[in-house]
C-alpha cells in the first residue's frame, strides 16, 4: 500500500513537472527571441527587440497549436498514445482478459439458455 503511495505521489509529481516544463519551454523561446533579436532584425523588418518579441510569440504559439489540431484531429495521437499506455499497463490487460473471461462465460450461458 506504502509503495502504490509512493508511486502515485511521484507519478503526480512528475505531472506537475511536465506541464512546468511546458511553460519552461515557452520562456527559453521568447529568451532566445530575445537573444537572436539583432539578427532577426536584419531578416525581418522590425526596430525594437520588444516589437520582435511580441511578433514571434504569438506567431510561435499559434504555430505550436495548429501542430496540436493536426496531430489530435488527423493523426488521432492522443488516441495512439492511448492505446500504447494499454499495451504496456499490466493493470489494463489483467482486467482486459478478465472482461474476455466473462464475455465468453456470458456467451456460453447464453447459447444454453437459447437452447432450452
Amino acid at each position: 500500500m506504502l509503495a502504490r503511495k509512493a508511486r502515485d505521489f511521484a507519478a503526480e509529481q512528475w505531472w506537475r513537472f511536465l506541464l512546468g516544463l511546458q511553460m519552461l519551454t515557452l520562456v527559453n523561446f521568447v529568451l532566445l527571441v530575445i537573444t537572436s533579436s539583432d539578427k532577426l532584425k536584419v531578416v525581418i523588418p522590425v526596430d525594437y527587440t520588444f516589437e520582435l518579441v511580441l511578433l514571434l510569440v504569438p506567431v510561435a504559439l499559434i504555430g505550436a497549436w495548429f501542430v496540436g489540431l493536426v496531430l489530435e484531429k488527423y493523426v488521432k495521437f492522443p488516441q495512439a498514445q492511448e492505446r500504447a499506455a494499454k499495451k504496456r499497463s499490466p493493470t489494463w490487460n489483467e482486467n482486459f482478459s478478465k472482461l474476455d473471461e466473462i464475455s465468453a462465460k456470458l456467451d456460453k450461458l447464453e447459447k444454453k439458455m437459447g437452447k432450452k
